[in-house]
């Protein structure tokens, strides 16, 4: 009888034991996941932070002033450029705006969190895309065949997934 009984205690001692190790299994799965989680938002904001010096630099700096400081009917293409009296080229403008369309592509690969772009970009990309130079110069591009006009979709896509 005390073998038996040994038997059963082993038994669910060892039971105990599986169940303690699933457990602290999930656990670890837990802690695991949490911190890959805040990898994740460290690596977003990382390239945001980097982005967001990138649209600062000095090379943008006299570009988003003018974008920034006047309304969407301000000229910055300049009139050798076809604009309308602007300082800049189109080289100038697209270079800006190439930013803008990197953060789009990065938020479509899920690199940088989608509501932290927002929070950081939506102001710059607003007034960008409104100013009607910089419309132009993105249909002269896309009537070229050198770029697309996908700023929209990214924006929306930022919109809709902040309203939530």
């Amino acid at each position: 009888m005390n073998i038996d009984l040994v038997s059963k205690w082993l038994s669910a001692g060892a039971s105990l034991a599986v169940i303690v190790g699933v457990c602290v299994a999930i656990g670890g799965f837990a802690v695991a996941l949490r911190t890959l989680t805040q990898s994740q938002q460290i690596a977003s904001a990382d390239l945001a932070l980097k982005l967001r010096a990138t649209l600062d630099a000095a090379k943008f700096a006299k570009l988003v002033a003018d974008i920034q400081n006047y309304d969407h009917a301000y000229p910055v293409l300049a009139r050798s450029e076809g604009g309308r009296g602007g300082k800049f080229r189109d080289l100038d403008i697209e270079r800006y705006i190439s930013v803008f369309e990197d953060i789009g592509y990065l938020i479509e690969d899920n690199l940088i969190i989608t509501k932290m772009a927002y929070d950081e970009f939506s102001y710059d990309f607003e007034k960008a895309w409104c100013n009607a130079d910089v419309q132009s110069v993105v249909d002269d591009a896309r009537k070229a065949g050198a770029g697309q006009k996908e700023w929209p979709k990214y924006h929306e896509k930022s919109l809709s997934d902040n309203d939530s």
